[in-house]
């Protein structure tokens, strides 16, 4: 099953609660309920909290360059990019344009 990952920011960072209240009421149940769709998690990045190599350049970042990282669990690929091909599925993406970051991207993986 191909599992997809975003991170991300928000386009404005004073909307969070904002786009919280969406994240629960509109996009978390919107993928969930895709037949396509097997398991969607969103963690929001809280802070910084070590380096993960052994030497960093430079300073600490004092706040986490990314807010967001998403995992959606695929059972069908194909059917998802026919979904964001159709209008219903332009709109559901262009609902959540109006929050994230224009950078942000969906990256395919498999566990190593």
């Amino acid at each position: 099953m191909p599992t997809l990952f975003a991170v991300y920011n928000l386009i404005d960072k004073d909307k969070a609660n904002e786009y919280d209240q969406y994240l629960t009421n509109t996009k978390v149940p919107g993928i969930r309920g895709a037949p396509w769709c097997a398991g969607f998690n969103t963690w929001k990045i809280d802070k910084v909290l070590a380096p993960a190599v052994s030497e960093p350049e430079g300073e600490l970042p004092s706040e986490a360059p990314y807010m967001y990282v998403a995992k959606i669990e695929v059972s069908d690929l194909d059917a998802m990019v026919s979904f964001l091909g159709t209008d219903e599925g332009k709109e559901f993406v262009k609902s959540w344009s109006v929050y994230i970051d224009p950078k942000a991207i969906f990256t395919l993986g498999h566990e190593v």
